[in-house]
């Protein structure tokens, strides 16, 4: 399997094959999710360099140029088994697979230097190499005419369509917690084997590094963890761009935050005791422990207020809360 040095993001409709238990993963309907590619793929032969860094020549008839690759913590996997392998193991003239995340620097030398966020190796040739990526839906599915069979598909963040099984091998990254098909949500980093049907045959799944997520179903349907909270009519969209703005109240407290008002500091959500932020409408000034000095974090938009219910960017608020939301 050719990777092309970005993602083509493309649909893999599993209609025939399964029923999804919460929405159809091909509707679409106002405010449907469209996700955004959260990495990029390089391929291409290696050659060790003396610095320590790995040399990638990219096919003939690639649109890129070569890369240095820097391997020091660098998650490196067999792509076949999927077992971690060391820097030192990788042999001159194979095949690897390099995964460089949106906020990967690089450096503007000739050839560029990076270092990667998961490199794959041992490539065979003509094989079909796993997919890694994050998980930006996820729908329950049950097999027709199967009884007891259940799984989830997910949507990965280039547009791919996986169905896991509740019969696929799941497995968690480095450690023996135990994982299944259910743990795959939105925010999840996973490596994916599956067939050109989109049946993925095995997951590894990576550590959550999310308090929860915030997405939309393929109607519309604003969901927090996996519960729906909030109808597309309560939605907003106020500068005719991307940007969606979600109801602050409903979106927290569905997140188990509690949320209260005040006159002089607007809407303030705590976790507990702990004031995790506040924020005025009309304004872009939020403070609280979600925004530390320095922190370089901005606002897309500022706070709105409809018929006495307050909103932010969806953005926005999922990272004052700590969440996942890749729209």
């Amino acid at each position: 399997m050719k990777f092309s040095v970005k993602l083509i993001a493309a649909a893999l409709c599993a209609a025939m094959l399964c029923v999804p238990a919460l929405a159809a993963a091909s509707a679409t309907g106002a405010g449907a999710y469209v996700p955004n590619p959260q990495y990029t793929v390089i391929s291409g032969t290696v050659a060790h360099q003396k610095d320590g860094g790995l040399l990638v020549s990219t096919p003939a008839g690639e649109p890129t140029e070569d890369y240095i690759l820097w391997t020091e913590g660098v998650m490196i996997l067999d792509a076949v088994s999927g077992e971690p392998v060391d820097a030192k193991a990788i042999k001159d003239g194979s095949t690897v697979y390099a995964w460089l995340g949106a906020q990967t620097a690089m450096t503007m030398s000739l050839p560029p230097q990076v270092t990667p966020e998961l490199l794959l190796v041992n490539v065979p040739a003509d094989y079909k190499v796993p997919q890694y990526d994050v998980i930006v839906r996820s729908d329950g599915l049950t097999g027709l005419g199967i009884p007891n069979r259940s799984g989830m598909s997910v949507t990965l963040s280039d547009g791919m369509v996986y169905q896991v099984w509740q019969d696929a091998q799941v497995k968690p990254y480095l450690t023996r917690n135990r994982v299944t098909y259910q743990d795959l949500l939105p925010g999840t980093r996973v490596l994916a084997w599956a067939d050109d049907k989109g049946q993925a045959s095995k997951v590894i799944v990576f550590p959550y590094e999310y308090k929860g997520s915030i997405s939309l179903d393929g109607y519309g349907r604003l969901y927090v963890n996996s519960g729906a909270v909030a109808e597309p009519s309560t939605l907003r969209r106020p500068y005719g761009d991307e940007r969606l703005y979600v109801p602050i109240r409903a979106v927290a407290e569905a997140a188990g935050y509690s949320v209260s008002w005040d006159k002089e500091f607007g809407v303030t959500v705590k976790d507990g005791t702990e004031t995790v932020f506040t924020i005025l409408p009309d304004s872009k000034a939020v403070k609280g422990t979600a925004v530390p000095e320095g922190d370089g974090f901005h606002l897309s938009g500022p706070c709105l207020i409809a018929n006495g219910i307050t909103y932010l960017e969806a953005g926005d608020l999922a990272h004052l809360l700590g969440m996942f939301y890749g729209g």
